[in-house]
């Protein structure tokens, strides 16, 4: 089975892998960007270059059930297959998810480590600005301080030109010619506002969802 049908497989009925997020992994599998591990797992980067193995942080995973319950806190399926996790974001240990609102509207949501980034909220309301958000270039997605800046001044004010991987150009064509879809200059564009984990309260429906379902 190939990396992009095993990750399909694991989502639940009720949440489904939207068919332009699968279109455009098929996209990246066929570039060679599905990388291995060395304990026989499976990972997929946004780059197809060999030398950015190490370097490209952000990257598609199959979704792990148990990692939903940590988060929930919950035995519940009518809970838990709601929300799969499955894009690590950072280095830090943040990933993100596709998480079924109330409304039956999917998002994806991002899920800050705790140790880094403490981001939890809606990161993009639907999966096509989160292909776009992918294309813009950034290394990592769990930062909102960085969402104002652009790739390129990232790179310019803190990391050598080696340290910091180049915006993955061939998703950027795919992205623009054959979805149609605009790439904004930075995540703000697309990201207007976002929720710490540590926040007393919030209006973000996801951060109240998770904090109800595991009675924090």
């Amino acid at each position: 089975m190939n990396f992009t049908d095993e990750l399909v497989a694991a989502f639940p009925a009720r949440n489904p892998v939207p068919a332009v997020l699968r279109q455009t992994m098929e996209f990246l599998e066929a570039l060679g960007c599905v990388r291995h591990y060395r304990s026989g797992g499976r990972y997929m980067t946004l780059h197809p270059e060999p030398e950015y193995n190490n370097s490209a942080i952000t990257a598609f995973h199959v979704p792990d059930p148990a990692d939903t319950a940590r988060w929930t806190a919950s035995e519940d399926p009518r809970v838990n297959e709601r929300l799969s996790i499955f894009l690590r974001t950072g280095g830090d240990g943040s990933w993100a998810g596709l998480w079924l609102d109330d409304h039956d509207q999917q998002r994806i949501v991002h899920l800050g480590s705790g140790s880094g980034s403490d981001m939890l909220c809606i990161l993009t309301h639907g999966v096509e600005d989160l292909i776009r958000l992918l294309a813009i270039g950034y290394n990592e997605h769990c930062w909102p301080e960085e969402f104002s800046i652009t790739p390129s001044e990232l790179r310019e004010q803190h990391y050598e030109d080696d340290d910091y991987p180049a915006p993955p150009k061939a998703l950027r064509d795919y992205v623009e010619r054959t979805l149609g879809l605009s790439i904004p200059a930075r995540a703000s564009d697309l990201i207007p506002s976002t929720t710490s984990m540590d926040a007393r309260e919030s209006s973000d429906p996801f951060w109240n969802w998770l904090k109800q379902v595991s009675n924090e």
